[in-house]
């Protein structure tokens, strides 16, 4: 992997809402709404990929040559579907995060759908924007972004788990749920036997106060709100930067040369015509050297926009809405506001079982409803056995999901 570790740089960030943050150190200095006129002219800016563009997770290979793994993530991203069926370009990084008797634990990140309001040909380097953050070891971060509130889960420096959350942009007991499930659908995940967080760092800094205390109170970890902004530049990875910026530098170091060979030529013919003559054989050798050196680099250009090709033609090899993260997630949102809990969430092969507890019969049979009625869902015959009323009224029920050719397939 080709990556260097940068210090002393400023760092550019997506904000709250739909802004750009800039950072020296620690310390927010400026904002805008467009990203280059933010950088202006500055060289030494890295730049974080909104978060909606970033896709996180874990995966566990087996210990092998080096030379190999970049051949086995990418054959992970292809069975994942994350190369295929995007407009801009797609980028992606990994790093090994931990060693076991099952082989290598590695970081990877995905960022696809490069726009080209991200490029700025004069950065000094891109990461996502969660790599750009860091908190304490056992601890996850939460903050706000172009209006969505992100959770990320770290194995040291690196993010493992990076999730925009659906429930809202305000804090209280609704995004605590969902941060809730989706930590218990983590926990069944060996890649993050030991990576689960024990505390929440709280990077909102619009919440009022009752919001937080709701919010507190329904998270299953220990909250740690915040006003500073956790931003840490670790390791930046060539990786991550964009074709355009690749370009640019390159046009930019044979400009440079170019102009190197001028002044050699302009301080040669100062001295005299003679020095001019004898220098200038010289000169015209290293022209030859440089126009040959670019004709080196130009089919490097074309194989990446051959692999761009490649990667918008390709169809998707994995089918994601049977992740059971990503199920959980519908269910999730197909909850009524309040009244009604989930106790347990359960999946066998491609079946589904949800147990919970509502305020009353008529909600826990709203539920099951809204699953039928869901368009994600289409693919399922959901039903449910009369709840049963407890003494305080309320209502214990569980909802069984199967695919509907479950048949065919088994």
């Amino acid at each position: 992997m080709s990556s260097k570790t940068m210090s002393n740089l400023t760092i550019v960030l997506p904000g709250p809402e739909k802004e750009w943050l800039l950072f020296q150190g620690e310390k927010k200095t400026s904002q805008g709404s467009d990203l280059r006129d933010l950088i202006g002219h500055r060289s030494d800016v890295v730049v974080g990929f909104p978060s909606d563009k970033v896709t996180t997770f874990p995966v566990v290979l087996p210990e092998t040559d080096e030379s190999l793994y970049d051949s086995m993530i990418y054959s992970q991203l292809e069975k994942r579907g994350l190369l295929a069926g995007h407009e801009g370009e797609v980028l992606y990084d990994y790093e090994i995060v931990g060693k076991g008797p099952k082989g290598n634990t590695f970081a990877v990140s995905v960022v696809s759908d490069v726009s080209s309001e991200l490029i700025d040909s004069n950065a000094a380097g891109y990461a996502p924007a969660a790599s750009l953050r860091s908190v304490s070891q056992n601890s996850c971060l939460l903050w706000k972004e172009k209006g969505r509130l992100v959770l990320a889960i770290y194995k040291g420096r690196e993010p493992v788990h990076l999730q925009v959350l659906s429930g809202g942009d305000r804090l209280g007991p609704a995004i605590a749920g969902e941060i809730n499930l989706i930590l218990m659908g983590l926990k069944g995940d060996t890649c993050m036997e030991d990576s689960m967080p024990q505390a929440l760092v709280l990077e909102v800094d619009d919440a009022s106060a009752d919001e937080r205390g709701s919010f507190a109170e329904g998270l299953n970890l220990t909250v740690h709100p915040t006003s500073k902004s956790h931003v840490s530049i670790g390791r930046i990875s060539e990786r991550f930067l964009p074709s355009a910026v690749i370009r640019a530098r390159r046009k930019r170091k044979a400009k440079s040369r170019i102009a190197v060979i001028l002044a050699v030529l302009f301080a040669c013919y100062a001295v005299g015509l003679s020095a001019m003559i004898i220098k200038s054989n010289n000169t015209v050798a290293e022209i030859g050297s440089l126009e040959r050196q670019i004709s080196i680099v130009e089919p490097d250009v074309d194989w990446v926009e051959r692999v761009d090709q490649r990667w918008k033609n390709l169809e998707p090899a994995f089918e994601k809405s049977w992740f059971p993260v990503v199920q959980l997630s519908r269910i999730t949102s197909a909850l009524p506001g309040s009244g009604v809990v989930i106790r347990e969430y359960r999946t066998s092969g491609r079946g589904i079982r949800v147990q919970g507890q509502a305020r009353d019969v008529q909600l826990a049979n709203r539920l099951l409803e809204d699953l039928q009625s869901m368009a994600e869902f289409n693919a399922y015959d959901w039903s449910m056995p009369n709840p049963k009323v407890e003494k305080n009224n309320t209502a214990t029920f569980e909802i069984t999901g199967k695919p509907k050719n479950a048949g065919t397939d088994s």
